[in-house]
């Protein structure tokens, strides 16, 4: 026969909070992220995929809409390299506000999966940018 669980009062309110959020979520949010007991919260630290309309050089802020369907736009800043409008990317929330720290390259203007390519930048404005190794010119992609 298997023990019984038995659960403190502080246990079973911890318990009872998460079926309470559950509850009060949307069906058509993706699933609800609970921090561990003891750790930050959500909303002083998160990792989230973003997007923005116009170039963004590096060190500098622009305003970025979050990736997950709500119309949330937020201000961080560029810690990564100088790019044009783009998605794919990740932004994550510290001390500092949201900062850019990463991204899918795949998801970069003028990527080819069927070419050899190099992801460097331009010489007058600095922006990433993919360059075909066949043609020796800039993906137009």
């Amino acid at each position: 026969m298997a023990d019984r669980v038995t659960f403190t009062p502080g246990s079973a309110e911890r318990i009872a909070n998460v079926v309470r959020i559950v509850e009060a979520g949307s069906r058509k949010s993706s699933s609800a992220i609970l921090s561990p007991r003891g750790s930050e919260s959500l909303t002083s630290r998160s990792v989230r995929f973003c997007s923005w309309g116009s170039a963004w050089p590096h060190g500098e802020t622009a305003a970025i809409t979050f990736a997950t369907g709500d119309t949330a736009t937020v201000t961080a800043t560029n810690v990564v390299l100088g790019v044009g409008a783009g998605e794919g990317w990740a932004v994550k929330k510290g001390t500092a506000g949201w900062r850019l720290i990463g991204f899918d390259m795949t998801l970069q203007p003028g990527y080819s999966a069927n070419e050899i390519q190099l992801f460097g930048h331009g010489t007058t404005d600095a922006l990433a940018q993919w360059y075909s190794i066949t043609t020796c010119a800039t993906a137009t992609a």
